[in-house]
């Protein structure tokens, strides 16, 4: 497999490709409508967060 220092660079390498293409990546994963579901439903399970949503959707 790989040895430590391998798996460092690479990791280095996913890294500074995804942090500049990180809006783009996240806008190719939520079009799809099944990771888009799966991602609203794992961020309204979160109590914190669904209850903060649920106040400022229905305020008047």
């Amino acid at each position: 497999m790989m040895n430590g220092w391998t798996k460092w660079i690479v990791l280095g390498g996913l890294v500074l490709f995804l942090i500049p293409n990180r809006y783009r990546l996240l806008n190719l994963l939520l079009g799809n409508f099944l990771i888009r579901k799966f991602a609203v439903k794992a961020v309204m399970g979160v109590p914190g967060i669904r209850s903060k949503f649920i106040q400022g959707a229905f305020r008047s």
